[in-house]
């Protein structure tokens, strides 16, 4: 399994390194892809527990949050948001006529996730428009996938204390913290060496600390979906990685933490 990961990780990431350095529509559709198969997956892995949150409701959250990063409209988002929730309040009306069991439920799980992955994921293209935004996306990504391979060696080393037993059995807080001071380590450095001056090695480090500590929690939170309704993975679009969604749960909330770092704390 290890080196099934391994090996798809070295396939991938110099297509996805040309994509983050190109940016332009090239990087937009990437990550509009890669939310909309995530909605995708969310929406399976909760028909799978008995649930029918629709689709087309997800995805056009999802499609509204990246649009307005897109095309600088950020205006777009609360009327857009108001009509899709009037829409999808019809269709329940609808559907508890045709004695669907839950659809209220339904209608809030759709919502949820389509809000949760598109208005989170968006940020990832926010942070790509900036001025050198490869390098905050680099930077961002990066310090997830440092803390995601620091906890998971650390914890295979020295994991005893459970984090999350129920949620993610294998997960420790030995695995925590070796992954939350790997980020640190990773942001210091590239904040050490940014292309602007306002990034210090100091910002850098916060940058991973609170990537590292909270990214976990986009992980965990998934995995509780994925325990409730009986499923492993997402997905199996990725060989040894399961699906999008497995992939992007850290990135999801590091990416907005990311992004609401360097613009209310860095760029005050």
């Amino acid at each position: 399994m290890l080196r099934t990961r391994v090996l798809t990780a070295v396939l991938a990431l110099p297509l996805l390194a040309v994509l983050v350095w190109v940016g332009g529509w090239a990087f937009a559709l990437l990550v509009a892809g890669a939310l909309l198969i995530a909605g995708w997956e969310y929406v399976q892995l909760l028909r799978q527990g008995g649930y029918a949150p629709s689709l087309w409701l997800t995805w056009a959250l999802i499609a509204l949050a990246v649009g307005a990063v897109r095309f600088g409209h950020d205006e777009w988002r609360t009327p857009g948001l108001a009509l899709l929730l009037v829409l999808g309040m019809g269709q329940t009306v609808w559907r508890m006529e045709h004695a669907a069991p839950v659809p209220l439920h339904d209608l809030a799980l759709a919502v949820f996730g389509g809000v949760y992955i598109g208005w989170l994921g968006s940020a990832f293209l926010a942070l790509r428009q900036l001025q050198h935004g490869a390098y905050f996306v680099a930077l961002v990504y990066g310090s997830v996938a440092v803390a995601d391979s620091a906890a998971y060696f650390v914890g295979r080393r020295w994991g005893q204390h459970k984090m999350s037993p129920r949620v993610s059995p294998k997960k420790t807080w030995e695995g925590y913290g070796g992954g939350v001071v790997g980020a640190v380590l990773f942001g210091a450095l590239m904040g050490a060496f940014a292309p602007v001056q306002t990034l210090s090695w100091a910002h850098g480090a916060a940058l991973g600390a609170l990537i590292g500590m909270l990214g976990t929690l986009g992980d965990l939170g998934i995995s509780a979906l994925k325990r409730q309704v009986g499923a492993k993975d997402s997905g199996h679009l990725i060989p040894g990685h399961g699906g999008i969604l497995d992939r992007v749960d850290s990135v999801l909330v590091a990416a907005w933490v990311g992004y609401s770092y360097l613009t209310w704390v860095v760029w005050r």
